[in-house]
């Protein structure tokens, strides 16, 4: 279970509304000694997301809580929206480059057309994969752990 912590800002009839903070990477990431997601994250400054889910451990407004999220639905997401793309990008690239050396074009216009073709071709699969379902079509797929614990020992 990947876990992330959120604030609920929103408390209805049996759900909350889950605030989860745009993090920069993990806590090995902030402090500058992980695989580098923390930089990118700095860099992008993406915005909160806001999740309704379904209020099974009594949480109340304002209080920092727990988000699990299991790690098949992480794994699908990460193929669909990065290894497909990815995979495009150098198909087009290859095909790009292909072009280029049947019509006998030079290097620079080569390097052109490869580029050009990753690009049009990952574009357009990763158009195409986010037209699909929403990533969280399913509202159990992410759930309420627990309460945060520095939040518990005030």
């Amino acid at each position: 279970m990947i876990e992330q912590q959120g604030r609920v800002v929103d408390v209805r009839e049996g759900s909350v509304r889950v605030r989860i903070g745009a993090s920069s990477g993990c806590s090995a990431c902030d402090r500058g000694k992980g695989c580098g997601a923390g930089i990118f994250g700095r860099l992008l400054r993406r915005k909160p997301v806001e999740l309704d889910l379904d209020n099974t451990i009594a949480a109340a407004c304002g209080q920092p809580v727990i988000v699990g999220l299991p790690e098949s639905l992480f794994l699908s997401l990460v193929v669909r929206l990065y290894l497909f793309p990815l995979l495009g990008a150098l198909a087009g690239a290859v095909l790009g480059h292909w072009l280029a050396l049947i019509q006998g074009a030079g290097d620079a216009t080569s390097d052109v057309s490869t580029f050009a073709g990753a690009m049009l071709a990952g574009g357009l699969v990763l158009w195409l994969v986010r037209r699909r379902a929403p990533e969280f079509s399913d509202r159990s797929a992410v759930h309420l752990l627990r309460i945060a614990e520095n939040e518990v020992a005030k």
